[in-house]
């Protein structure tokens, strides 16, 4: 397990991209029953990097209960660039999904990403860089509740065999 002392604070300030894609590499490494992301498209966390498939790969080999979630405003980032998600979608639905948000929550700007319930990094808005994470308890259960509402309005799941023709 690789750790950063800031991995032992309950909540902390990311002001630049960079930071917050290394913390989430970190931080996504290490899931071990799910990882829920709430994006505009997926590009600020890098999800067609060769390194967030892997940790995607690694969390669903750990347990037969282990899941990642990810609900995007435009999935055509995903099934355009991110080849290695989609091979995995392809092997591993239902425990793998990426839906596309409901369009009436076009104006809904905060992104979200929760990996095994115990700690939830936030971005304030779409445009901008800074990021928190929080590892505190409540602030994680908000997020939950919102994901799960998110989840429950998505669109259904991308197929594993789209080919983006």
């Amino acid at each position: 397990m690789n750790l950063h002392p800031s991995d032992f604070e309950a909540y902390r300030r990311i002001d630049t991209r960079s930071a917050a894609r290394d913390a989430f590499d970190r931080l996504v490494g290490r899931a071990r029953q799910s990882i829920r992301v709430f994006d505009d498209r997926g590009e600020f966390w890098g999800l067609q990097r060769p390194a967030f498939a892997a940790a995607v790969k690694q969390t669903l080999a750990r347990s037969r209960l282990a899941s990642v979630c990810i609900i995007l405003h435009e999935t055509a980032f995903v099934e355009k660039h991110c080849p290695r998600l989609m091979a995995l979608l392809a092997l591993h639905s239902p425990r793998l999904r990426v839906m596309p948000a409901d369009p009436s929550l076009r104006s809904f700007s905060t992104g979200v990403v929760i990996l095994d319930s115990t700690v939830v990094m936030r971005r304030s808005h779409f445009d901008q860089a800074r990021v928190f994470v929080d590892f505190d308890e409540n602030g994680v259960a908000t997020a939950e509740k919102m994901f799960s509402e998110l989840t429950e309005s998505a669109l259904p799941a991308l197929s594993g065999y789209v080919t983006g023709l």
